[in-house]
């Protein structure tokens, strides 16, 4: 049986407000910097929407902009995965970075290798029920981070060696 590739692009929020003021946004619904708009409004440029089937993404506010932002009113099938969610804070979030002790966690913060087990079950589902298509991704920064560590190879432990990305990248994996 012929295995079919998925190919699909990745795609960081835009610049939030949070992001400037250097605040775990977690599931925050955050807020769109006239930056943020203008680096997706630039990508939408780059992209050819006529690619996609489908656009996944996070349901928080900040990327239901950025993937609105995008679309630009074109309509292609859109479902929203709360899986997709940027890593949950807990009791830290919107607390200042600057303010936070990230050696020792509260046992309510979602850990790196609790984010990188979920990014896994994510690209194991992209994989099995997207094979062949072609899949526009919207989300945030730590958990694409994590997700393009499983479609790269790395282990949980070498996280650090993959590139994160910036508001309003996008990156392009064939899987």
């Amino acid at each position: 049986m012929e295995k079919k590739t998925l190919r699909i692009c990745l795609v960081r929020h835009g610049e939030t407000e949070e992001n400037i003021s250097r605040v775990l946004q977690g599931h925050m619904p955050g807020r769109l910097t006239e930056n943020g708009r203008m680096q997706i409004i630039s990508l939408r440029s780059q992209l050819d929407l006529n690619d996609f089937d489908v656009v996944l993404s996070s349901d928080l506010k900040r990327v239901k902009d950025t993937v609105e932002l995008l679309l630009d009113g074109k309509q292609i099938k859109w479902l929203q995965w709360p899986m997709l969610r940027e890593i949950d804070w807990g009791s830290l979030t919107g607390m200042k970075i600057a303010e936070v002790n990230l050696q020792q966690l509260p046992a309510d913060v979602e850990t790196k290798e609790m984010l990188y087990d979920r990014a896994g079950r994510v690209a194991d589902k992209l994989r099995t029920e997207y094979a062949g298509q072609t899949v526009l991704l919207v989300s945030h920064g730590l958990f694409l981070h994590s997700l393009i560590a499983h479609f790269t190879g790395v282990p949980v432990g070498q996280l650090h060696t993959v590139n994160r990305m910036g508001n309003g990248e996008a990156r392009w994996f064939e899987v």
